[in-house]
């Protein structure tokens, strides 16, 4: 049976080493034993390791022994850190909500990015797993740990979805919701993971890549959110989502200038069917379109 990560991972080194550091410059200390002693005391080795950014503690810190590997894996300030687990309103202790730093690095798109222009699309092509076939089948795997990452601490428990049609006869908007966790009626509060919001965007039809389409991801702490895609009650229906959930998926198209013309899908779609292909799987949020209403939003 093959190892988990985590046991790989252990197997791989079996007692913290003695690191060569400046405390073996001072006189009657022996480095290796400070540093065990450290080690023994988890209190401390938690608080060093808590404040340790996110990608060592990813990809290097668990390697190092395995009392490091159980102590990450366990500890609910580490978790929390990582954003695996998330982190109560109550105990948060600020007003700003924080996106996960690692996940804006490696989804540009999906994240809020300072001066990016008002008329910004969403696109595929920034993605650190688009850069070639290895590195996009490593990013598609199940147990890539990006997938159980909260994309925002404290945790966001519903996305807001605004889509808007362009025709002869003026715009037209559908407005809902979605639960950040499908497993939320049975599991408890949890919050968006990556995963949700990527397959979100990747898999529904709403996402076009064509010249009078736009798709985009909106956050509460985007400053300042420009929003005038539409007429003013439209708009003032954004901000009510944008206030109420901290996250809209918002899609706009030109009904009449959208229609796919010919079977030749572009340079964005390609990138999507690769991962869609990859993935193995089709999930497809149709029917999640309701038309607008402004007095039952």
């Amino acid at each position: 049976m093959a190892k988990s990560e985590p046991e790989t991972m252990a197997s791989r080194v079996e007692e913290c080493p003695g690191y060569k550091t400046a405390i073996q410059r001072q006189p009657g200390i022996n480095a290796k034993s400070a540093i065990n002693q450290v080690q023994n005391i988890p209190e401390i080795l938690e608080i060093i390791l808590a404040e340790t950014d996110m990608r060592t503690l990813l990809i290097s810190a668990q390697r190092v022994c395995r009392t490091w590997l159980n102590l990450i894996n366990k500890s609910p300030s580490i978790q929390k850190a990582l954003f695996f687990t998330p982190i109560k309103e109550s105990e948060w202790g600020m007003e700003e909500t924080t996106p996960n730093p690692l996940l804006a690095q490696t989804f540009p798109s999906f994240f809020p990015v300072k001066g990016r222009p008002e008329y910004y699309r969403f696109n595929f092509f920034d993605l650190t797993m688009t850069k070639d076939a290895s590195t996009m089948a490593r990013f598609v795997r199940d147990e890539a740990s990006w997938r159980k990452m909260l994309v925002q601490q404290p945790p966001i428990s519903d996305i807001g979805i605004l889509h808007i049609s362009h025709g002869k006869g003026g715009d037209s908007a559908g407005i809902s919701n979605i639960p950040a966790d499908k497993k939320k009626q049975t599991s408890g509060y949890d919050g968006l993971r990556m995963e949700r919001l990527f397959e979100l965007l990747l898999f529904s039809d709403q996402v076009q890549f064509f010249r009078y389409t736009k798709t985009r991801v909106y956050w509460s702490t985007e400053e300042p959110i420009s929003f005038d895609e539409s007429y003013q009650n439209i708009n003032d229906e954004f901000h009510r989502l944008i206030r109420k959930f901290g996250l809209v998926f918002f899609t706009y198209k030109v009904v009449q200038c959208s229609r796919r013309m010919g079977n030749s899908p572009n340079s964005e779609e390609l990138v999507r069917e690769d991962i869609e292909e990859l993935r193995g799987e089709i999930i497809r949020f149709r029917g999640s379109w309701p038309a607008y209403d402004p007095q039952n939003p």
